[in-house]
């Protein structure tokens, strides 16, 4: 007699950070099949697939890590990953080129953020105390669950200096929603400070990763699916998930009791069954994503930045990671920008001249670069816009379809941490689905 099979068989389609999430979550649960249709895991986080060209190591994009990113902090643990070894952890330090400096104080919060501030330098101390009036007045905002609206909305009613609207709240809101001030959410930029800089002062720290995403998450989290039993499809396009009368779901002739999708929403329309309702279909295909470009530069001499992250209120580059810092070659720096598709540049070289232009500004005898590397990613988050509604995924889960992906949280804009919560979220809620059956 043919032994009962008590483990749910379930899909995840997707192996970047929220498909990897979900999968880590399930696999000593389920007998798990994990689709990727690139060579590598990872997904918008990852080392990039064009080599390293001399430089220590090149992301497909610089990421930053916060305190606040428990979920990151909890997986990775789970898969093996020590935070010393992956990370250098700072105080929140704020350091523009030509405008505010601070960093957090060794005190509790709030009081690390006030007194952090007030101590600040190259900022008179009205506007000082002008920011800490109107960051109060977010928190009341956000106590009070008022309806969302635009932050440059919000700003203009507080009648917020430019001097702070340029020098402060802009550099915060592309680091932070990758969205311009004219359309960020209000209420998402207060989800962010509420679970980050004024939870605790742990939370607002950085974590700047010191190795290649790949090795820090992607490799360790396929090791330890591998070590459980997963079947794991790299390079491997999954086929439309098709349920199947008995409510299970067919991809490609092979039976699953459930899926979890992980990809991103301009790759869901393919995935999505054919009957799948009108307005979640909208829903997806009205998703709109913003660019972030990063430049890496490689020169001569050791670059000098007063700070590990070094950043301008007015220049291509809205912030400029030292990698000396981070146990790197001292010769070598990242440049972040964000929503750089209203910037009008287009070739690497453009981009490349700009931003060593922007280094000149602080270091003005480092020499002309010996190397350089423009990676931009045309979708790199969705637009984190006031009044956005993640789609109503209620039917999809009665077809055993859990979609997950940064853009579906409901709070967060996107960040590593909204893709492994989603991730996380959706393979629990597959589970209590299937117990429930």
């Amino acid at each position: 007699m043919t032994p009962t099979r008590t483990r749910p068989k379930i899909a995840v389609i997707g192996a970047g950070w929220a498909g990897l999430s979900a999968a880590v979550q399930l696999v000593r649960r389920a007998d798990l099949t994990l689709f990727e249709a690139g060579r590598k895991a990872g997904g918008r986080a990852r080392a990039s697939g064009g080599g390293s060209h001399g430089f220590s190591f090149l992301d497909n994009g610089q990421h930053i890590c916060i305190g606040a990113y428990r979920s990151v902090s909890a997986l990775l643990t789970r898969i093996g990953v020590n935070e010393q070894n992956a990370f250098l952890r700072l105080p929140l330090q704020w350091y523009l080129h030509d405008g505010l400096r601070f960093q957090t104080a060794p005190l509790p919060a709030p009081l690390h953020l006030a007194v952090g501030v007030l101590l600040g330098k190259n900022a008179p101390l009205g506007q000082k105390v002008r920011l800490l009036r109107d960051m109060a007045a977010l928190k009341r905002h956000h106590a009070a669950a008022r309806a969302d609206c635009s932050v440059a909305d919000w700003l203009r009613r507080r009648r917020v200096p430019r001097k702070l609207m340029t020098g402060f709240w802009q550099p915060l809101v592309w680091g932070a929603l990758n969205t311009p001030l004219e359309t960020a959410s209000l209420n998402t930029l207060a989800h962010v400070l509420r679970d980050g800089v004024w939870a605790a002062k742990s939370s607002s720290d950085y974590l700047i990763p010191k190795r290649d995403l790949g090795s820090i998450m992607a490799e360790p989290a396929l090791a330890y699916l591998r070590r459980h039993g997963a079947d794991i499809r790299l390079s491997t396009r999954a086929p439309q998930p098709c349920p199947l009368p008995d409510g299970r779901i067919s991809i490609g002739g092979e039976t699953f009791d459930a899926v979890i999708m992980a990809v991103a929403p301009q790759h869901a329309a393919a995935l999505l069954p054919d009957d799948t309702p009108a307005d979640i279909q909208t829903a997806y295909r009205n998703i709109r994503h913003h660019a972030i470009t990063t430049v890496y530069l490689r020169y001569a001499r050791p670059v000098a930045l007063p700070a590990a992250l070094t950043g301008f209120s007015d220049g291509t580059a809205q912030w400029l990671i030292r990698r000396g810092a981070l146990g790197l070659p001292d010769n070598e720096i990242a440049a972040v920008i964000s929503v750089s598709g209203q910037c009008g540049i287009g070739k690497a070289e453009d981009w490349a001249a700009a931003v060593h232009a922007d280094v000149l500004r602080v270091c003005p005898d480092v020499g002309e670069p010996l190397a350089a590397q423009v990676i931009t990613e045309k979708r790199a988050t969705h637009a984190a816009a006031a009044g956005r509604v993640p789609p109503d995924l209620a039917w999809l889960h009665r077809r055993r379809i859990f979609p997950a992906g940064d853009y579906l949280h409901p709070r967060y804009p996107a960040t590593l941490e909204a893709a492994v919560q989603s991730g996380i979220s959706a393979a629990d809620e597959c589970l209590a689905a299937l117990k429930a059956v």
